[in-house]
């Protein structure tokens, strides 16, 4: 009997061609899918830019040329140092520092943020080395068309690049090894998005240490139940490594299913360990794995919760984000994780107890650097640099009527929100957060003073939270909100609002407001 099991996984109409199994054939059907990219990449960017442009904070997938920035501050960093660590990510502030690499002192407040001489779309960093993921200020042509590519580039814990390697595609993700040996980057080869079945994506191994490429994940050999597999429209993403460097974790997608793969990189070669395991994260003491599970809808219309799975007994554990959110956490510490929402940086527990609160305003990709490694330029060679911003003192009110209602009777919720600050504040976002069970009615802008709201949205129709924005609130000013909802059974319904905004709250007790209305059955 062979030892080399041969599964075909393929999806109808996969990108990848039916018996394309020489090396030739397979690069050559990823030349023609990135050509194909590359084109629809112009209706993409054009439809992107214009979004950017409109809704502030909006920049977490925006290109970023470096990884070096050239000006005044150049080369001058700020040192941040001592303490439990630091938070290194990526600045998403509209204006000169966007797209900048900052740091923040871990467990300390977000302001001010020391800026790095970075800017990366993506960034990771552990123990000596990092990886930045941007433009490489290079281009191609395409019919007519001019397309920016993408590099990886190695940095050192001064900032100071080590090594720059070519990536193929969209940076996607990036790891580093907790000793600083090994990196991984994934890129969109073609498509955009993870909720998307089409798309092709291609993971690269790195030694950071000589810049040299370990091979992607695609040369490895795959095995399950101790066979050998393999398919055409094999996909993997998200790797995380284990302290030892050689092991590592990922995701392997195929034939419309994802799964936990373990990885040995000197014997190049995965193991499936087990189903519905997507951007697994390796807690710091080694014994849990944080995911996305996806839990409603197909590849067009993806729904995923974040879980954590212990490694000893295979049990997973939901965690409390309600928020279908595509993000490769990253942990705190080994009781809290830390992901973004492609706005802003968010922490929970880790044990499925508690509840998710803002941990830091416009920022993406963040990494959680244990070590106080990062020296950067003496004060005395150049000035340090970082962006702060005024605080600000917002308010929110919530008003419902009577305190008791029918089932099937409309409640109304009246949210006020209040400048009362000497600044004006940007970037505003009321969420209403509700129990399930209710049918949702008008959501709607009762007024704005001095400006306009960019209206209200529920992402996911099975979500009770609906999220409204606004570009300014001026101070003195006020927006109010009315949501309708009614509902369906007996019971109390709790209603929560929270306001939040870029800059940095003077006084954030009154964020946040809580309601309770008890609904009864009508004899």
């Amino acid at each position: 009997m062979s030892s080399l099991l041969r599964v075909d996984f393929r999806r109808p109409g996969s990108p990848r061609a039916a018996g394309a199994d020489s090396p030739t054939r397979r690069t050559l059907s990823r030349g023609w899918l990135f050509a194909l990219f590359a084109v629809v990449c112009v209706v993409i960017s054009v439809a992107y830019v214009a979004w950017s442009i409109v809704r502030p904070g909006s920049v977490e997938r925006l290109a970023v040329s470096g990884p070096v920035v050239t000006g005044a501050d150049e080369p001058g960093v700020a040192l941040v140092a001592g303490g439990p660590g630091t938070v290194l990510f990526q600045n998403t502030i509209a204006g000169e520092f966007a797209g900048r690499v900052a740091m923040v002192p871990l467990g300390g407040r977000e302001w001010p943020r020391n800026m790095a001489p970075l800017g990366c779309m993506r960034v990771h960093f552990a123990a000596d080395r990092g990886l930045c993921l941007a433009e490489d200020g290079g281009t191609f042509s395409l019919d007519g068309g001019i397309f920016s590519t993408h590099a990886a580039y190695v940095f050192g814990p001064d900032f100071q690049v080590l090594h720059a390697l070519p990536l193929n595609g969209v940076p996607s993700r990036a790891r580093v090894s907790p000793d600083g040996r090994y990196g991984a980057t994934t890129s969109f080869v073609s498509g955009h998005s993870y909720a998307d079945g089409s798309f092709s994506t291609e993971t690269m191994l790195i030694d950071l240490t000589s810049g040299a490429k370990l091979g992607n994940l695609e040369e490895f050999a795959v095995l399950r139940d101790g066979q050998r597999i393999e398919a055409e429209d094999f996909n993997f993403w998200g790797v995380t490594f284990a302290s030892d460097s050689n092991r590592f974790y990922a995701t392997l997608a195929t034939g419309g299913q994802t799964y936990l793969i373990e990885g040995d990189v000197g014997a190049r070669q995965l193991r499936v360990l087990r189903e519905n395991v997507e951007c697994p994260s390796l807690s710091p003491d080694g014994t849990r794995l944080a995911f996305k599970k996806r839990v409603g809808g197909d590849f067009g219309v993806a729904v995923w919760r974040f879980h954590v799975l212990d490694l000893t007994t295979m049990k997973e554990t939901p965690l409390t984000e309600t928020r279908s959110i595509d993000d490769q956490i990253e942990w705190l510490d080994d009781g809290r994780v830390l992901y973004g929402d492609g706005w802003h940086l968010w922490s929970m527990p880790a044990d499925g107890s508690g509840t998710p609160h803002r941990f830091m305003s416009d920022a993406n990709s963040p990494a959680v650097v244990r070590t106080a490694s990062l020296r950067a330029s003496e004060p005395e060679q150049a000035p340090v640099k970082n962006l702060t911003l005024p605080s600000i003192d917002l308010a929110v009110a919530v008003s419902t009527g009577p305190e008791d209602i029918a089932v099937g009777e409309d409640i109304t919720y009246t949210v006020t929100v209040t400048n009362e600050g000497a600044v004006d504040a940007t970037g505003l976002l009321v969420e209403q957060i509700l129990p399930e069970g209710l049918n949702f009615g008008e959501v709607r802008t009762v007024s704005l003073t001095n400006g306009s709201s960019y209206g209200c949205s529920s992402q996911y129709p099975e979500e009770t939270r609906v999220t409204c924005d606004t570009p300014v609130l001026p101070s003195g000013a006020s927006w109010t909100i009315a949501l309708t909802v009614k509902p369906g059974a007996a019971g109390t319904i709790k209603h929560q609002a929270t306001v939040y905004a870029t800059e940095p709250d003077a006084n954030p007790e009154n964020d946040s407001v809580k309601t309770k209305i008890v609904a009864t059955a009508v004899e």
